[in-house]
């Protein structure tokens, strides 16, 4: 049963080739504790994921599957009502287990969906998407959109279990390893060092070979700053102020957008903020929007109207006393700095951008 106090940052978790086989031990040593398994998927996991997955874990043969379709879209509190109900009729008690197996999308929704049924099942999170195993899946966040929101209503869930198999990444194509891709390149800023050097110098297709290493960085973040009382965990919304605003307008206009693609322009704009404010650190900002450059298209946010954007990050979560703050840190591997972010300020940063 659900422990809402004490809770522990992933008390078990595996990343790794053998993640999957870490999972089977697990749920062999609790045979007996949950009276029915329910994995969640999304129509691509099903398909691409699944069968190999069941094939791998033992004791899951009698598992429900519920299925949703991909993409942001389906971060919905009435999908996650219709997703409760479905576990009532497959007869779901307090002591199921659900386990989401897919990228950030189905990690954010079973997060919530295991937390409001019967007021908390134990829930497992099995990512397959670069952007979950770097990102989503750790931490511990849940959550759902509404009417443009990101993540307007959600939970908490910070010691479900986390097991990262590798191998569910030899189905992805390259666009979903972009989407990662952003992700890690914050991940990289935050720690500098090593790994900032690393990435900055590489591209997308290197993404395997530091994923481990990006994902301890926002353990170790969040470690710190388990609940986002302070600033440090704000750290990891680096981009995600203008990369959520026009991820969402963008959906709403039936883009091809993916979350990876908003964070990175968020980055390089928000990136050129500091550069306005005469922040320290100039040079890393412009080898960090150079690499952005070169791994992701813009394209398709370009055409959006600069005063469109700014009134929807007006629903960001670091908004504070009417202020609209940037958490960022100017220089790789530097601890962390509010700025006060003025639409004069945004459109400026946005137009420049746009010109670069």
């Amino acid at each position: 049963m659900l422990d809402l106090c004490g809770m522990e940052l992933h008390p078990v978790r595996a990343l790794g080739p053998t993640a999957w086989n870490e999972l089977s031990a697990w749920l062999l040593q609790r045979a007996g504790s949950y009276t029915s398994y329910h994995i969640l998927v999304d129509s691509t996991t099903h398909e691409c994921v699944l069968p190999r997955f069941m094939a791998e874990i033992e004791g899951l043969a009698d598992a429900h599957i519920l299925e949703v379709e991909p993409g942001e879209a389906s971060k919905d509190l009435a999908l996650v009502e219709q997703l409760a109900l479905g576990l009532r009729d497959e007869g779901a008690d307090r002591r199921a287990l659900l386990i989401a197996l897919g990228g950030g999308v189905v990690c954010d929704l079973a997060g919530l969906l295991a937390t409001l049924y019967l007021r908390g099942i134990d829930l497992v999170l099995v990512p397959t998407s670069l952007l979950a195993m770097v990102d989503a899946a750790w931490g511990g966040k849940n959550g759902v959109d509404s009417e443009g929101t990101k993540n307007l209503l959600g939970t908490w869930r910070p010691e479900a279990p986390v097991f990262a198999d590798v191998r569910a990444l030899e189905t992805l194509p390259d666009r979903e390893w972009r989407q990662g891709w952003a992700e890690l390149l914050k991940q990289a800023w935050i720690a500098g060092g090593g790994l900032w050097q690393t990435a900055s110098t590489a591209d997308w297709t290197q993404s395997a070979l530091l994923m481990a290493e990006a994902a301890q960085v926002k353990l170790e973040v969040v470690a710190q700053d388990p609940f986002e009382r302070g600033t440090r965990r704000a750290l990891l919304n680096m981009g995600h102020t203008v990369g959520h605003a026009v991820e969402s307008l963008a959906l709403e206009a039936r883009g091809t957008t993916g979350h990876g693609d908003a964070v990175a322009l968020g980055l390089s704009v928000e990136s050129r903020v500091l550069d306005a404010l005469g922040r320290p650190g100039a040079t890393d900002r412009d080898l960090l929007r150079r690499r952005l450059e070169a791994d992701f298209d813009f394209a398709e946010f370009r055409g959006l109207d600069s005063r469109d954007v700014w009134a929807r990050m007006q629903h960001d979560k670091k908004r504070l006393g009417g202020q609209l703050r940037l958490v960022w840190c100017p220089q790789p591997g530097e601890a962390e700095q509010v700025e006060v972010l003025t639409e004069a300020a945004f459109i400026q940063a946005w137009t420049t951008d746009a010109l670069r």
